[in-house]
């Protein structure tokens, strides 16, 4: 009997790759110019955005986005598109975070000031009150009694400049892989630094945050 050689099978295995990619839209760009518009001389209130959540909590987060389809408002020569918030009830039991968002190549100019029930101005913080606050520039303040909505409008002083940071930015990719066996979804992480310009902008998105300091927002005995 010839003796039995051991062989071996070299198995090829293919593995595709399906990446699928659709180019990303280019990130908007600074609206500086409103000129444009018709503007009005006092704010509405009709369509003032609520904070009080519907469940009842103690921390909640809005995000709105001021396009060309929002009003504008002129004050004193000078106009700029704006928005406004209805606070909860027994609006002194809390503290707001508001602001503009920093996006890849702009951010919203705020300017915030509180309102009565009238629609009337109680108070305006001015610009060197402002700060970077987490991926906003904005402001923190506890409402009084007295005021009950939050009126946020894009600061004409403030559109155009621009403000250069040396930022951390970590981009991730998503993709998926098959075997002639199985498939697998994965993601890459890779990160940049560098300078990055941003434009102040008309237009944007503004952020506000509220928390009720004592109970649940609206609600101060709410366990």
């Amino acid at each position: 009997m010839k003796p039995f050689k051991p062989f071996l099978v070299a198995l090829s295995v293919l593995v595709l790759q399906a990446c699928a990619t659709v180019p990303a839209a280019p990130p908007p760009v600074a609206v500086v110019d409103i000129s444009g518009k018709t503007c009005v001389g006092e704010p509405s209130l009709a369509a003032a955005i609520s904070l009080t959540p519907i469940k009842k909590n103690a921390y909640f987060a809005v995000s709105t986005q001021v396009d060309s389809a929002k009003p504008c408002l002129t004050a004193g020569g000078e106009s700029g598109n704006y928005v406004v918030y209805a606070l909860p009830e027994h609006g002194d039991n809390h503290t707001l975070t508001v602001g503009g968002v920093q996006e890849v190549l702009r951010t919203f100019a705020p300017s915030v000031s509180l309102l009565d029930a009238e629609g009337k101005v109680t108070r305006t913080f001015t610009d060197d009150r402002y700060a970077v606050l987490g991926n906003i520039l904005g402001i923190q303040f506890r409402p009084t009694a007295a005021e009950k909505y939050v009126l946020v409008q894009s600061n004409p002083h403030m559109v155009g400049k621009s403000v250069n940071t040396f930022e951390t930015r970590i981009n991730y990719t998503q993709g998926y892989a098959a075997t002639p066996y199985a498939g697998y979804s994965y993601q890459t992480a890779h990160g940049t630094e560098g300078k990055h310009e941003r434009v102040f902008s008309h237009e944007g998105y503004v952020s506000v945050t509220i928390q009720a300091i004592a109970g649940k927002i609206g609600l101060p005995d709410e366990k």
